[in-house]
């Protein structure tokens, strides 16, 4: 959604500097709260996942429920470079929008928000490190999965 309004921002300006789009400023109101609904689900999802049995240790032991504040700790120690973007958008980069641009260089805000268009490739390579990690084979010949006890221990391979 960021780079769709960063393109239609940027393609609607003629002048770099002077021109202005409605959406530049619409869309950094819009953004302000999701940051900060994000850094919320993203804590809600980590205390969940801390609760739930499984998310232990190594040993695969259940890891005691712990206090709110031990688990935002982790949580902040985990995710921190995230928490700090985030955050760091809401801080600084919306009142700097919005105060110092004075309504200007709304070009520059839409290439801007048109690199968000990574975003999607970034969770994608997560994802297939995450896929390729659960087909290796270790030296007993079983991948990792199976010996764990969770899937097959063969993985076919596309011809």
């Amino acid at each position: 959604m960021a780079s769709t309004a960063g393109y239609i921002v940027s393609t609607s300006c003629k002048h770099i500097i002077d021109d202005q789009h409605w959406l530049s400023s619409a869309y950094t109101q819009f953004a302000v709260p999701y940051f900060i609904y994000d850094i919320y689900a993203m804590f809600l999802c980590h205390w969940h996942k801390h609760q739930v049995k499984g998310h232990g240790g190594d040993d695969g032991a259940a890891r005691a429920p712990g206090s709110t504040w031990a688990i935002a700790r982790g949580y902040l120690h985990k995710e921190f470079l995230m928490v700090l973007h985030h955050a760091a958008m809401v801080l600084v980069c919306f009142p700097l929008s919005v105060v110092w641009r004075q309504g200007k260089g709304d070009f520059f805000l839409g290439c801007m928000l048109m690199a968000e268009v990574s975003t999607p490739f970034v969770c994608l390579g997560k994802i297939l490190i995450q896929v390729s990690g659960q087909g290796r084979v270790r030296e007993g010949g079983t991948s990792r999965a199976a010996a764990e006890g969770s899937g097959p221990s063969v993985i076919p391979s596309m011809p």
